[in-house]
Order: structure tokens, then C-alpha cells, then sequence
């Protein structure tokens, strides 16, 4: 896949080949946390026109019209915010507050420029091009761009991530047919490489047992006393993944990990699986 992506003036360009490069989860980490203000800046201290707006958005909205929910592609109810986030600009003497830029921050649109787009667009294609072709090496294999200042660009080259739960080989587990899923569930607490804690495990899609929320843990429970080889339909090797809390002490961390399965003396099972193959 040859992605490419722009946000104002910066923009990069990178190429993901399956079980080479770091995959798109890898590195979902790039991507910026979305901004959220304080509900208390907002109504007590205003400070920027996107404060005003957001007031008018989020808490006034729903102090005049109570009960109703709030369709940012309405323009009339894109006019009332704007309106809104007026006056209060009026009111703290802060300045900025336009129609495009409620329609910004409401629908959190970042501008697009035309020069920005065309070059990370032109490194897209010379990218799709090598890989086509095989004219050239490839990008390796992240390329990003500033033109804040200048013109800036610069190529990084990210390694996969080992724990990734999309292209990551997973930590390998050895069990015996006969285990059950609360055993299994056990099991991974005193695992040195998992050390998890409140453990939910989900099997192709399907919850084999969900610590939370309660009515889902009641449904689930029953499966606890069950063979978890039975569970994975008999399958003697398989990825399943798990979901729970890790770390020590106050400082526990929700993570989930991808298992690679293995139950020993089944049909089916090979030395590479054994291993740690593929």
C-alpha cells in the first residue's frame, strides 16, 4: 500500500509491504491526539475564538435546545453556533471567530493547500511507480514534509513492532488439549512476557470470555469450565487474542496481545510451529 497524507503545509508519504515494512497499526502512534478542551476553560475561561465556538457548541447548544442533537452538516444549526460563539467572542473581547472557522472547529476540519497536496500526491505516484516498475529501490520507509518554513523534507526508516496485533508474530503459547479457559486465563498471570491481569479472550471474532461489561461476563462465564481446545473449534494451532490489564502496581495499563496457540501431541502440529515459525 502506498499512503499518503497531508494537514496544512506538512504532509508525508510512505510504502507498506506486508511482512517488510512496519504495517499501518505499527505506527498508528504518528498520528496526532485529536484536541479536546476542558469543559471548564470553555465555560469560565475563554482564552482563543475556537474557545468560543466549542462554548457555543457543546454547552449552549444543549441549553437552548434541550433534547435536541446537534447535525453539523445543517447549515441553520451551523449559523446558530457561529451566532453564539460571537457573542461570547463580544464578551471576552477575543477575536477570530468566523463562519469557516466554526465550521472548522465543529467538524474538525483542517485547511487542505493545493502546493502540499501536489507534492506528497507526486511522491505517492513515484513510489507506485518503483513498485510497479522496479526501476528504483523503493522509499525506506516513511517520508515527511514541512513547509511551514521553508521547504523541509526527510526520509525515517521505522521498524515493525514486534508486539503489533496486526503483522506481529504474536508470543507463543504450548498447552496441553486438556486446559480449561479459566486455567488458560491463570495461566497468562504468571506468564513472564504477558503478566496479565482481569484477561478477556476473544477467538476469530467471537467473545470466549469478557471480564466487563457484567451482563457480557454472565454470558460468557459458562465458557470458563470449558476445554479451550473445544472452544477454538478443535483447531490445534491458531491465533487468538487477548485483552487485559498489565503492569505493576497503580501503574496497570490496559493492553491487548496476539497468542499464537499451540496445543501439544495434536495432529496437525509441525517442529516450525513448535518454533515459532510461521
Amino acid at each position: 500500500m502506498v499512503d499518503g497524507g497531508t494537514e496544512g503545509f506538512k504532509g508525508h508519504a510512505r510504502i507498506i509491504m506486508p511482512g517488510v515494512t512496519p504495517c499501518f497499526e505499527c505506527t498508528i502512534w504518528l498520528f496526532p491526539p485529536q484536541v479536546k478542551f476542558p469543559l471548564c476553560t470553555l465555560a469560565e475561561t475563554p482564552r482563543t475564538a475556537a474557545h468560543c465556538i466549542e462554548y457555543a457548541h457543546l454547552i449552549k447548544w444543549d441549553e437552548a435546545h434541550s433534547g435536541k442533537t446537534f447535525d453539523p452538516d445543517d447549515p441553520e444549526h451551523m449559523q446558530w453556533v457561529y451566532s453564539e460563539a460571537v457573542k461570547r467572542a463580544e464578551l471576552f473581547g477575543i477575536p477570530g471567530v468566523t463562519y469557516s472557522l466554526t465550521q472548522g472547529v465543529v467538524k474538525n476540519i483542517i485547511p487542505a493547500i493545493a502546493s502540499t497536496n501536489a507534492i506528497i500526491s507526486a511522491a505517492c505516484a513515484l513510489e507506485t511507480l518503483k513498485v510497479v516498475s522496479g526501476c528504483s529501490k523503493t522509499l525506506t520507509n516513511y517520508l515527511t514534509y514541512n513547509g511551514v518554513e521553508g521547504l523541509h523534507t526527510k526520509v525515517t526508516e521505522f521498524v515493525r513492532d514486534k508486539d503489533c496485533l496486526v503483522c506481529g508474530p504474536g508470543v507463543l503459547i504450548e498447552l496441553e488439549a486438556s486446559i480449561t479457559l479459566k486455567k488458560f486465563i491463570d495461566l497468562l498471570e504468571d506468564h513472564p512476557k504477558l503478566l496479565l491481569t482481569r484477561v478477556s479472550v476473544t477467538y476469530r471474532g467471537k467473545n470466549l470470555y469478557m471480564q466487563a461489561p457484567p451482563v457480557l461476563e454472565e454470558m460468557t462465564r459458562s465458557n470458563l469450565d470449558l476445554p479451550l481446545f473445544e472452544l477454538m473449534g478443535r483447531t490445534p494451532r491458531d491465533v487468538i487474542h487477548v485483552t487485559g490489564a498489565a503492569g505493576k502496581g497503580d501503574k496497570k495499563q490496559s493492553c491487548s496481545r496476539k497468542l499464537r496457540v499451540v496445543f501439544k501431541g495434536m495432529d496437525g502440529v509441525t517442529d516450525m510451529d513448535m518454533a515459532g515459525g510461521a
